[in-house]
């Protein structure tokens, strides 16, 4: 059996992990490039189609999660993040919508992404939480922040209050709520390694994801989640 460690020590890991984390973000902090190639009606499309897959993965695993977490305050933070990122679907569908995209027959979770595919594997609560409110909220904070700028800069104005008011806010909430709850369950080494390796792997993903998007779309920014 592993030796425990404290519940200080939990929180320091969770300090760590989110350090190391922020280091692979640095090209999340580079200004978006707002041409009128990237801002065309299809282009534009096709980045507000990927913002609605991202919330509706979200609510997807989150809601999927809640049943078989056994971890009382874990059930009630992805019970939470669950409806959070419904209401944001649902929120950023009428805006979208407003703007012209024809969403017709649009399906966000077909085919699910290789993110949703890799959440979907993860069988412990705590690599839950370290991949998708730990890892995956960061990133999806550093990317909606650079959402946000391209949003403004594109002229879209309706969008852009939705993601500084109410989204990316709530992702804040999301990420620091799965920090508590990583705290307090990330208190063996072995616990920590899964917690650390689901994370990394995520983030893995999410960066290659991002890459093969950018390249296919020729957008200039991918929001989070």
């Amino acid at each position: 059996m592993p030796q425990s460690l404290t519940a200080t020590d939990g929180v320091l890991f969770v300090r760590e992990l989110k350090a190391e984390n922020e280091k692979l973000f640095a090209k999340l902090d580079e200004d978006p490039l707002v041409t009128p190639e990237n801002t065309t009606p299809a282009r534009l499309a096709a980045v507000f189609k990927a913002a609605l897959k991202n919330e509706m993965e979200a609510a997807e695993v989150a809601a999927e999660w809640v049943a078989s977490t056994p971890e009382l305050e874990a059930k009630l933070v992805l019970a939470r993040h669950a409806g959070d990122e419904a209401r944001h679907y649902q929120l950023l569908e009428e805006k979208v919508c407003a703007r012209g995209v024809d969403l017709a027959g649009y399906n966000p979770l077909d085919p699910p992404s290789p993110v949703l595919e890799y959440l979907r594997s993860l069988p412990t609560t705590v690599e839950r939480i370290a991949a998708a409110l730990v890892a995956r909220e960061a990133m999806g904070r550093r990317r909606n922040a650079q959402f946000l700028k391209f949003l403004e800069r594109a002229g879209q104005a309706e969008i852009a209050q939705l993601y500084r008011d109410i989204i990316n806010p709530d992702e804040e909430r999301h990420h620091e709520a799965g920090c508590a709850v990583l705290a307090q369950l990330a208190v063996t080494p072995e616990t920590q390694e899964r917690a650390r390796c689901a994370a990394a792997r995520l983030l893995e993903i999410g960066d290659r994801m991002r890459d093969a998007f950018l390249q296919k779309t020729g957008a200039a920014v991918i929001p989070g989640c």
